[in-house]
């Protein structure tokens, strides 16, 4: 019998007396208690206003409420090459994969190994066969001086998940997973979302330039009316320099809204993985106006939906996997461990002995004195867990806050709509009426343009209505999770 097969011998009869030990010195771990991870929502939205409930669109492709097949395009594109979400996905799949290991661990783990050897004997006697070890057993006859010899085998464990930590920590890689899915979501409505903004940013840009562009030319004529009148005596020196100071401020604005311009455009080539703007993006088109726009989510479907909270959730369970984790440390671990060899020669003179050997056994490790690391470790995932259940419920509070900030900003931008829409419907029958008495000659030029700069002033700022308005429909699938939205059940 070899050293190796002595020793397996004489740990048996001890194997019993371990198990009981083990068994005797693990303490049990009681947990604090947890808060409630439930957050109480109220059944409708406060701020629902004229939002209808059933949506007129795909849910899932909440920006064709806009009805803008450019922006469909952009956006289309923008899921297909963005490089934000290709890493996103990437970290899905690396986390996904790694499942994969933890679940691999609840297994029996089988090596193989192989080994040749080619030695000479130089010099000495072979040793008794009580002293003789596996090496000497690989030596060759008395007489020969090489050989040539092989050795492989098997080795095999299997570690007894008898108080739960490969199972935590399944668990907790199933949770990581998870987190990285959420993650993922929470990426694309993010970029999504960033990606409408920025078109509705860039058409408003183009709007207001238009529209700026406009009210310098009647600026500048109204500059030049008032010049002559200052040459012919009507007027004085003030006159022309407010007109001047007027045509000077609109003109100032004309670069700024140039660079806004660029800076949306630009924005959007960076979304959809691009170094250069489109050359469609740059032709100025109509500001997008969401006319079919509808929320069938309700308060408590956020918990479903809305990616940051699917997060916060799993979270919750990776931390309580990980106080699984913590807990089952506090007890002995058992493996289950054997190997199968076998040697003989290769070349050259015959091996002395000639031999298959084959050993089992069961190790166990058992905590008996760290001076409270493992119940300090304890404590410290107990804390997490806590810490992870506020998180969640805060999620859900921010996710109605951002939801009823939307909603409250969609109806006070209709309500600001139909004031701007009196507004403007009067600015544009004063150019009308202007136009006609002007023509006729009971009015002169001057009071024509001071009608079209209000008309002016009146489409400016409806336009920044409609850019109000869009945004926060925008803002509102957002707050409901954008791509997620689906009817309760």
């Amino acid at each position: 019998m070899n050293r190796q097969a002595t020793s397996h011998a004489r740990q048996r009869p001890h194997l019993f007396a371990a198990m009981v030990m083990a068994t005797a010195l693990a303490g049990c771990a009681k947990l604090g208690p947890q808060p409630e991870s439930v957050q109480p929502v109220a059944t409708d939205w406060v701020n629902r206003g004229t939002v209808p409930r059933a949506p007129s669109v795909d849910p899932a492709q909440w920006w064709r409420a806009f009805d803008e097949p450019v922006l469909d395009a952009v956006v289309a594109e923008t899921l297909e090459q963005n490089l934000t979400l290709l890493q996103a996905s990437n970290r899905l799949q690396a986390a996904r994969a790694l499942v994969r290991t933890t679940e691999a661990q609840r297994l029996p783990q089988v090596d193989a190994t192989a080994e040749g050897r080619r030695q000479k004997r130089l010099s000495g006697p072979a040793e008794s066969d009580f002293e003789r070890t596996l090496e000497d057993d690989l030596q060759p006859p008395a007489g020969s001086r090489t050989s040539s010899y092989f050795q492989a085998g098997f080795d095999a464990s299997w570690e007894l998940d008898l108080f739960g930590r490969l199972a935590a920590t399944e668990e907790a890689a199933r949770a990581t997973a998870g987190s990285a899915l959420a993650e993922s979501r929470m990426a694309r409505v993010s970029v999504v979302a960033e990606v409408v903004r920025s078109y509705i940013e860039l058409r408003s840009a183009q709007r207001r330039l238009a529209l700026q562009r406009e009210n310098l030319k009647d600026q500048n004529r109204l500059v030049a009316l008032t010049r002559d009148r200052r040459a012919a005596g009507i007027v004085g020196d003030l006159d022309i320099d407010r007109s001047l100071t007027a045509a000077s401020q609109t003109s100032a604005q004309l670069p700024l809204l140039e660079q806004s311009i660029q800076q949306s455009a630009q924005r959007i080539a960076v979304l959809t993985g691009k170094a250069t703007i489109d050359s469609y993006l740059l032709k100025p088109m109509p500001q997008p106006v969401a006319e079919r726009l509808a929320l069938r989510v309700l308060p408590a479907d956020l918990v479903r939906v809305r990616p940051e909270i699917q997060r916060a959730e799993r979270l919750i369970a990776q931390a309580g996997a990980e106080l699984g984790i913590a807990v089952a440390d506090l007890y002995p671990r058992m493996t289950l461990a054997g190997d199968i060899t076998a040697n003989g020669s290769l070349l050259g003179t015959p091996l002395a002995e000639r031999a298959t050997n084959a050993s089992a056994g069961l190790s166990i490790h058992i905590p008996l004195l760290d001076w409270g690391a493992r119940r300090a470790v304890v404590s410290a995932r107990e804390a997490g867990l806590t810490e992870a259940i506020f998180a969640y419920r805060l999620a859900v509070l921010e996710g109605i806050e951002d939801t009823e900030n939307a909603l409250t900003a969609i109806d006070v931008g209709r309500r600001k709509a139909m004031e701007e829409e009196i507004r403007l419907a009067a600015a544009q029958r004063t150019v009308t009426h202007a136009d006609t008495l002007y023509q006729h000659g009971i009015t002169d030029l001057l009071d024509r343009l001071d009608a079209a700069t209000a008309l002016r002033e009146a489409q400016l700022s409806t336009a920044e209505v409609v850019e109000q308005q869009a945004l926060a429909v925008v803002a509102l699938y957002k707050a409901v999770g954008g791509a997620s939205l689906e009817p309760a059940h």
